[in-house]
Parts: C-alpha cells; structure tokens; sequence
C-alpha cells in the first residue's frame, strides 16, 4: 500500500501527521467540552480537600487515591493526583478545562505510538493508520470522555515516553547520550507507576520493542543473543518494578492490594475458572474492537466454571492459537508477533490470571492492548494490497471503518453529558446493578428531583435490601423534604446493617442535635465509639452533648477516657479542669 499511495509517502511528513491528529481529536471530542462531572469524579476531584491545597502535596505519596474525600481505596496515583491538583487549581470545578487536559492526553498518546511504531517498523502508513484507530476508537471514550479516567491516558502517556526514550537509547552511538536516554526511560517508567498500576507491565513491553527493534535492523543475532542482550538492559526496570510491588504489599497496601475481593470466593481460589472465564472476555474483547455498539459502563459476565462451553472453547482456542503465531512466526512475520505480543501483555494487569481484582471486563481496559489488534490488521491490508492488487477496494473500506468509528465515538460521548443521561443509558444495559441506581438516586437528589431520588433509591433497596447505602441517601432525601421520622429510620437501618456505615452515624447524631434531642445522640455516639477512626474526636463530642445536659460527671468521664488514649494533649487537660470547675460550682 506505502509503495502506490505517493501522494501520501513523502509529503505526508510527521509535521502534518501531528497536525492530522490534534485536528482529528479536537473535533471528536469537541462535543465532551461540556460534559458534567459525576461519578468518581465526587470523590477524586470535587470533594477531595487534598488536591485543594499543596500543603497536602506529600499525602498524595503516602495515602490513597480518595484519601482527601475520606474514604479508603486501595489504589495509590500519586502523579494522577498532582495532575488533578494542578488543574484545581487553574480552573476549579470547570468541566471545560478537565475535559480539554484528557483529550490534550489522548491525542499525545496517538502521537508517540506513531512515533514508536514509525521507528520500529519504517511504515509510515503503517503507523499513521495504527495510531489515527488508536485515537478515534469509541472504546476509548471510557477514558477520555470521562475526566477521573485520566489514570489510563496518562500511565501511557509516561509509557510511550519510556518507550522512545529507550529506543534513542539503542540507537544513540554516544555514550554520553545513551546514559541520558536510559535514565529518562527509567524515569518515565517511574511516573507510569505513580500514574497508574497497570504500568507495571511496561518493562514487557520494552522487552518486544528491543527484540522486534533488534530483529528488524541489528542483523542476524540469534534469539538467544537477544534475549542476552535486551536483558541485561531491562534489568533495572525489573528492579523498579520488585520495589513498587514490594512498597504496594507492605507500607502501601490500604485494603488488600494483591486480591481486592473482600472473601475468597470460587472466582479468586480457583486458577482454571478464573483462565476459562479469560477465555469467555476474550470473544467479547474481539467483538467490541470490531463491532464497538451498546458500550456501557457495569458490563457483567458469567463467571466460566467448564471449559466445555461455545465462548470459552473459541476463547481458548483463539489465545493458544494467536501465541502459538506469535512465537513460531517472528522471524517471518515480526509485525504480526509483535502485536500479538503487544495485545496479550496489555490485556496482561486486568486479565484476572495473576492477581484477582475487582472488576472482570471494562472497555476502557483496551485502551492500550488494541494497538496490537490494529497494527496486525493494517499490517494485512499492506499485505494484500502488494499481493493481490486490492488496494482502492482496501482503501474504502479502510475509510468507511474510520468514519464509522468516528460516528460511534461522537454519538458515544453525549452519553457521558450528565449524570442522569448517563446512569439511564448504563442501565438499559446493566438494569439490576446496584450502584448505577444508587447513583442515578443521588443525581435526581442533586437536581432536588426529590420524588424520582425517593423512587429510585426504593428500587436500588429492592435489589440489595442487606445494603446501607441506598437507605443512608433515602434518608438524606426524606431529610430534606422535612420528613424527620422517616429519615430517622432509614438512618437507623443503615446504621443496623453496617455499625461502621459513619455517614449515617454522622447524618443521624447531626438530626438529634438539630432537635436538642441530646440523649439519642449520646446513645448513637456511644455505639458508634467502638467503631471511630478518630475517637478522642468523638469522646470530645461526647463530652460537649454531655455538658449540654448538664452531666457533667459523665462529661467528666468522656475526657479522661480521651486523656488515656493521649496522656500528654494539653487541650484534654484544659477541658477537665474546666469540668471540674463546673462540677464543684454545681455542687454549692
């Protein structure tokens, strides 16, 4: 195809290449600029106090992902964090500029995969067309449409780095340059890490970048030679990558790193169901790459318990067939190995097979693995043009599919424009998930759409009534039309069901105080001390409510329990001394 298109050989330098692409990706995502912010981006961004002031800077490193809104996560995305902080801080809660900053990311990223491509293989067409599907794909919605995606584009981001740094690196002839491209390689794959976990496969895929690179322009070294060669090189990135999952399973891990299910279960005890139902997200992965229609958010699949099922036999069949290319065919046909590989090993940190995670399929986990998939399709098409001749009749169809995906990305994109749009097409879908309902509750809730937000919360305590959450946003609601009685009990249902659920604790010691009820927020207060993070915090509160009653022996008591946990704060001395006072006045 490179050989007859000479309008598009020479001329079409990498200068008009970049400039293809930011016009491209601005103009299909154009229609994003206004988009809401919803879902995680609650907790991430909009009510993340950390990422609101610097002074919190070095909690970033040494907390969770949502520390900042309160809560626990086991994910630790520091640089993802000072991205969100630095765009905070320009221009607050401005959707505009957050969704310009993910598609700014994204048309990057199509950029150096061009870049990497065009080095390793020397097929300009080759990389254009490869990184313009990259860029267009409406799979990649899920991570540029939507802002708190913004792990995945900007882990690739730093991995695409690493990987031209790497190639300067082999490339170079002076020492001085080769020293400086390998330590900003390593220094890419640092911030890969600190952007997103799933960057720790980047050294695998340095791993075929040198082999292929090697095999396509070093001459006739044996695959032992390689493989000696690029290892001594990729060792330091090996090291990098033990301390990241020595630091993540020690210091680091803040639920349970290593399998974020709660219980084992069949699913995360079980090495073969889990490889059958892989086999089972492989068709559905293939079928979304090529017929990307009815995307959605909360994609469930059956868990694959037999091998002997249609999917999981196809599947099955389709992995060990594409490796056993893969590894007999390199020296014949290097691209098609190398995206082969390039699929598998980004497919690799989400696949379930080495460690269980919370999540069985998500579109956005394609986001890298499809360069593999597209460069081995036009890689054909290349094929078949010099061989048979094909190459108007390839040419249409090539650009019937890019505008095809390019409508499908558009049309994509508005249902991310607002909560409710978006958790109402997600659940024609996904109608029986949980969390998309609780949600669309809450947004209802947020437009003071108080009879939707009651209905649907009802709906969500139908599907899982063992649930606090949804009775805990019941309340809320109830709360704000004025009805006390029944969003006392909704609170206290939750609370029943989770003695650990604070934020009902909180909403239900709030009611009480409001109505001067102060022996029920005493009792709720009481109850919740065994479960408190903070509970010289409570006994405080304890003391207050306590004093408002005129109790002030058992105000008293609430202080010293404070004082043994901390013997030495000065402000607990302070307070029981003023008790004191107020006891010896009473008595007189």
């Amino acid at each position: 195809m490179e050989q007859q298109l000479h309008l598009l050989k020479k001329p079409f330098s990498n200068y008009l290449v970049i400039l293809l692409f930011v016009i491209v990706g601005f103009v299909l995502y154009a229609n994003t600029l206004q988009n809401q912010m919803f879902w995680d981006d609650d907790d991430g961004i909009l009510k993340n106090q950390y990422i609101k002031n610097w002074r919190y800077f070095p909690k970033f490193f040494s907390e969770n992902l949502i520390a900042g809104a309160g809560l626990l996560s086991n994910y630790w995305r520091p640089i993802l964090l000072s991205v969100f902080s630095l765009e905070w801080h320009l221009w607050r809660d401005w959707p505009v500029g957050y969704h310009f900053v993910n598609t700014s990311f994204h048309i990057t990223n199509a950029i150096l995969l061009f870049f990497i491509l065009f080095h390793l293989f020397k097929k300009r067409w080759l990389a254009v067309i490869t990184s313009l599907i990259f860029l267009i794909h409406p799979l990649q919605t899920e991570v540029v449409t939507y802002v708190s995606g913004l792990g995945d584009p900007l882990s690739v981001l730093f991995m695409f780095l690493g990987i031209l740094f790497y190639l300067k690196f082999r490339i170079s002839k002076k020492t001085s340059f080769r020293s400086y491209f390998y330590f900003l390689s390593l220094l890419m794959y640092i911030l890969a890490l600190l952007s997103k976990e799933t960057a720790i496969v980047m050294p695998a895929f340095i791993l075929i970048v040198d082999f292929f690179f090697l095999s396509c322009n070093q001459g006739k070294l044996s695959f032992k030679e390689k493989l000696k060669e690029i290892g001594k090189e990729i060792l330091p990135f090996l090291i990098l990558a033990g301390i990241y999952v020595l630091l993540r399973a020690t210091s680091l891990n803040f639920i349970n790193t290593f399998n974020l299910y709660n219980e084992e279960n069949i699913f995360t005890s079980n090495f073969h169901i889990r490889l059958f139902t892989f086999f089972r997200i492989l068709t559905i992965y293939f079928g979304l790459l090529f017929w990307p229609f009815n995307l959605h958010m909360e994609r469930s699949v059956e868990i694959a318990t037999s091998f002997f099922s249609p999917s999981v036999i196809f599947g099955g069949l389709m992995f060990l067939g594409l490796l056993a290319l893969a590894f007999s065919q390199f020296k014949r046909f290097p691209v098609l190995s190398f995206g082969i590989l390039w699929f598998f090993i980004g497919l690799a940190p989400t696949s379930n097979l080495v460690i269980p995670i919370s999540g069985l399929l998500y579109e956005h986990w394609l986001y890298l693995p499809m360069v593999g998939i597209f460069l081995i399709l036009v890689w054909l098409g290349e094929v078949l043009t010099k061989r048979y001749n094909l190459q108007k009749i390839l040419i249409g169809i090539l650009i019937a599919f890019l505008i095809f995906l390019s409508v499908l990305t558009i049309d994509r994109n508005r249902d991310w424009q607002d909560p409710i749009t978006f958790y109402n097409q997600t659940l024609k879908y996904a109608p029986t998930s949980y969390r998309v309902i609780n949600n669309l509750g809450m947004a209802y809730d947020d437009k003071d759409d108080y009879e939707q937000a009651e209905k649907t919360y009802q709906r969500a305590i139908s599907l899982d009534p063992s649930n606090p959450v949804a009775y805990h946003n019941l309340g809320n609601t109830y709360r704000k039309t004025g009805e006390i009685d029944s969003a006392i009990e909704n609170f206290k249902t939750a609370i029943s069901l989770n003695p650990k659920f604070i934020f009902s604790s909180n909403a239900l010691i709030s009611l009480y105080l409001e109505n001067k009820n102060y022996k029920e927020a005493r009792e709720v207060l009481e109850n919740y001390l065994d479960y408190s993070d903070s509970k010289i915090d409570t006994l405080f509160l304890l003391a207050q409510i306590a004093i408002e009653e005129k109790d002030f022996k058992a105000a008293l008591s609430y202080l010293e329990k404070a004082l043994a946990i901390d013997p030495r704060n000065q402000l607990i001395q302070i307070s029981i001394g003023n008790i004191k006072n107020l006891i010896e006045k009473s008595t007189f």
